[in-house]
């Protein structure tokens, strides 16, 4: 009986033992764990842009956070106009502002072409590891599909001059639609043949196009010429002049695409046509509310007016 007692305790002891072990090798595993990933990068810094996706011409706001002392050589872009490294003359982003304080980079950052983008930021460790970021911001179109008409970006005869200006754009107006009718009766009284109960119809773009010269017209005479609405104004004339001459709607392609097409489509030299996209794309979504000259507002459109001629 007392043998068998003893043996019952024996067998006891060892299981608590053995019980024991497994506690203590399990917190010897946590606290390993622990201290490994205290000592990883996941814990050392963290990056954010808030917001994560906007529109061309957005600000977005990069922020990369971390322990003091665990970044060294930190490398940035600094603040200013940052060139698209597949071309030089065009530009990529803009950095607003650089904070930098002992445990936080913040930038303030403007993109103006679309896609998904990290910035060019470096750093190193304590251990001398180099590291990159990558923080993805997404750029998207500021033109969505459903822009196809004029007034969408610039409601006609909601001009900035005095009330004569707006009365004359409605004169001119009237008279347009009054030379698509005359057209049509002359296209009749010269036995072009058409169906008898043919509604009479104006070319489609003409209207789109009229809009457009009215309003450079407009702006072109107000003082002072804000660029960002001049500019914006001459692009729609461009769109709507190149979808009559292609017979399809460009208003929903970004100036990268609409003046690849421009350099297809008419003879203008790549280096002209960059020059004139890195304008229009910087004039329209930069934060700077500038004017131009009369001189130059009416260089450009006649400039415009030839190209779309020939």
């Amino acid at each position: 009986m007392q043998t068998r007692i003893s043996r019952r305790m024996r067998a006891a002891s060892v299981i608590e033992f053995v019980h024991a072990l497994k506690d203590l090798s399990f917190y010897k595993i946590f606290v390993i764990v622990l201290l490994f990933s205290a000592s990883s990068p996941l814990f050392a810094w963290k990056e954010t842009w808030n917001p994560n996706q906007v529109s061309i011409g957005q600000r977005s706001e990069y922020v990369l956070e971390f322990r003091e002392g665990e970044i060294v050589s930190p490398d940035f872009p600094l603040k200013g106009v940052h060139a698209d490294p597949d071309s030089s003359d065009l530009p990529l982003l803009e950095v607003l502002s650089v904070d930098v304080e002992k445990d936080r980079i913040k930038l303030i950052v403007v993109y103006y072409a679309t896609g998904k983008f990290t910035l060019p930021v470096v750093w190193k460790d304590k251990s001398s590891k180099e590291y990159r970021s990558e923080a993805e911001l997404t750029v998207l179109s500021s033109l969505s599909e459903k822009d196809k008409a004029p007034e969408d970006i610039l409601p006609p005869l909601e001009f900035s001059g005095p009330y004569g200006w707006k009365l004359a754009a409605l004169f001119a107006g009237m008279t347009a639609i009054l030379l698509g009718i005359f057209y049509a009766w002359y296209l009749h009284q010269t036995r072009v043949h058409r169906p008898m109960d043919a509604v009479i119809q104006t070319d489609p773009w003409l209207h789109r196009i009229l809009i457009y010269e009215n309003g450079l017209d407009e702006l072109i005479n107000s003082s002072p010429i804000h660029a960002r609405e001049f500019y914006r104004a001459l692009s729609g004339y461009i769109r709507e002049n190149m979808a009559r001459r292609l017979n399809t709607s460009f208003a929903h392609l970004t100036e990268e695409e609409l003046f690849s097409k421009i350099y297809d489509s008419f003879p203008i030299e790549g280096e002209e046509a960059r020059s004139w996209e890195n304008l229009l794309r910087k004039s329209q979504y930069s934060g700077e509310n500038a004017s131009i000259s009369r001189e130059d507002a009416v260089q450009a459109w006649d400039y415009w007016k030839e190209v779309l001629a020939e």
